[in-house]
């Protein structure tokens, strides 16, 4: 990541449970900090205890957002998420991507890009936070097979145009075993 003392590398492991549960385990070098969204409300495990996610922030970390920001999956049944096709776009290489954007009730709109010859996410972008913030845009690349689902094992991340963050997978697993403790609130 970039932060404004430089450079920092973190650990995070995600747990995963649709449809409302995630946990994010991120591992700083002088501190380890838990997010989780139990279904019903967030809260944050970090050095000076743990306490509740302020109601602003707790969308971000539900899962239904987080899984339309993770490569624009959604539920069609649900009918709270609205696709709608927009014009192809180029990249800087002058190579065409199709490009989907996604909005609905307490969702701001987001926008995925796919290759044609792949149909993979190339990138997404979305803006965090509130209205008025600078456009988020994640770049995916380096896609594996797991379990016959393909996923992106590299991503960056821009802010603004800025970069914040890269993204570097070392393991995934589907469908694995989750102990509900995980979620549960010490």
């Amino acid at each position: 990541m970039t932060s404004p003392d430089g450079r920092i590398e973190a650990r995070t492991t995600t747990y995963l449970e649709y449809p409302n549960h995630v946990r994010v385990e991120t591992t700083l070098p002088e501190a380890t900090t838990v997010q989780v969204y139990d279904g019903e409300r967030a809260w944050i495990r970090d050095p000076r205890g743990v306490h509740d996610v302020p109601e602003r922030l707790v969308r971000d970390l539900q899962p239904v957002s987080s899984a339309i920001r993770s490569r624009c999956s959604w539920r069609p049944e649900s009918g709270a998420v609205r696709p709608r096709l927009m014009p192809d776009v180029k990249d800087d290489d002058g190579h065409l991507h199709h490009a989907l954007e996604f909005s609905g009730p307490g969702l701001d709109p987001s926008s995925c890009t796919s290759l044609p010859i792949t149909d993979l996410i190339s990138k997404q972008a979305y803006v965090a936070g509130a209205p008025g913030q600078p456009v988020v845009e994640e770049a995916f690349g380096d896609y594996r097979s797991v379990d016959g689902v393909r996923v992106a094992y590299a991503a960056t991340v821009r802010r603004g145009g800025q970069p914040i963050l890269e993204r570097h997978v070392t393991d995934i697993k589907i469908n694995a075993a989750i102990d509900p403790g995980l979620f549960k609130r010490p």
